[in-house]
């Protein structure tokens, strides 16, 4: 059988993915996938979500104005303590949902509020070529990791607690106001000797709300004395081992404020198993408004953090920063927050809606 000679084409030619080519798949105009990608006004929702799912699936980016955008993997990150805590839960979820809408995807880091794990979370995410951030496990001081971002120009926006050292996006509550709020409303219950349990005081929203029951407390002749003054980890755990040493002290405490449902949680379960009535022998009061502990069955007074506006907002943040590329100056927006009035206060019963709104 002869040899047939193999005539040489030159290179094949591979189109690359482009708009153009998405349109042409759906079966609209370009400009409708540059509006789409760009997240601009003008195309449905069910639309732009056809069109990043298909940009996602073939590699297609955004044009931009930003250094970083023409890279655009569509994956962030989401920097949380832990995944025990409920109210991290819930940021989490919604966050997700967001950035679902938006077309990108996101990768849950946990650094259980250890600084070295921070940083080594960063540098992977740096490597694995991350678009952006939302951080909800800033620390106040130590401030390494976000360093690692802000120098790789990975945009970040910080959720209920930041950096006293790295500037960026911020969306929370004012946890100083919502905390005075609070003891004051305690105080009107007529506590001899209060005390405190907040989360880790190298958070900034642990922080604010200590010195703002303590200032409160303090106002009103009740000094919060060194051993009823705590900070531990922001879980049930911690409220129990929390409860635990109060329970030792020469002087039970009649009220303890404390700096999360969870923490309040643990502390009320230890507090039962010692024959302790909360509302009636001890005042124990929450911070987060999680919908298991104000519900009727638990009755918490807390403070209740809007969860899901709060986490729109700084994914929102973030996405705005990615579509723009620009690097203007940071915003700090500052959401209401209310106070569910329960039975754990001593509040013989609970306002249907008499929850006072603060912002």
């Amino acid at each position: 059988m002869p040899n047939v000679p193999h005539q040489d084409t030159g290179p094949v030619q591979i189109s690359r993915p482009s708009a153009a080519m998405i349109a042409r798949e759906l079966g609209v105009s370009a400009a409708t996938v540059s509006y789409a990608l760009n997240g601009k006004p003008g195309v449905s929702d069910m639309m732009r979500r056809r069109v990043l799912k298909l940009a996602n699936e073939s590699g297609v980016r955004p044009k931009t104005s930003g250094k970083r955008s023409p890279a655009l993997t569509r994956v962030i990150a989401l920097l949380v303590p832990n995944l025990t805590n409920p109210m991290f839960t819930h940021w989490s979820n919604e966050i997700l949902e967001e950035a679902a809408t938006e077309g990108f995807e996101v990768l849950v880091v946990a650094t259980d509020d250890d600084p070295a794990r921070f940083e080594a979370a960063a540098r992977t995410l740096v490597n694995r070529n991350i678009d952006g951030a939302v951080v909800l496990a800033a620390h106040r001081e130590d401030a390494t990791a976000l360093r690692i971002l802000r120098e790789e120009r990975i945009p970040f926006t910080f959720l209920s607690r930041r950096s006293e050292y790295v500037s960026a996006d911020f969306v929370g509550i004012d946890d100083y106001a919502a905390a005075r709020e609070l003891a004051s409303h305690v105080i009107g219950h007529c506590p001899e000797r209060p005390a405190t349990v907040v989360g880790p005081r190298f958070s900034t929203a642990s922080a604010q709300r200590e010195k703002g029951l303590v200032d409160e407390l303090s106002r009103a002749g009740l000094p919060v004395r060194g051993e009823r003054k705590i900070s531990t980890d922001l879980s049930r755990e911690g409220g129990r081992r929390s409860a635990e040493h109060l329970l030792g002290l020469h002087e039970r405490p009649d009220a303890v404020l404390c700096g999360s449902d969870e923490i309040s949680m643990g502390l009320m379960e230890v507090f039962a198993e010692a024959g302790l009535i909360t509302g009636e022998d001890v005042i124990v009061t929450g911070f987060d408004g999680l919908q298991h502990t104000i519900s009727p069955l638990i009755g918490l007074t807390t403070i209740v953090q809007p969860r899901k506006r709060m986490a729109t907002v700084a994914a929102r943040q973030l996405f705005a920063r990615l579509r723009s590329g620009t690097r203007e100056e940071h915003r700090a927006v500052i959401v209401p927050h209310s106070m569910h009035i329960g039975r754990t206060c001593g509040c013989t019963r609970t306002p249907s809606r008499k929850d006072t709104t603060h912002g």
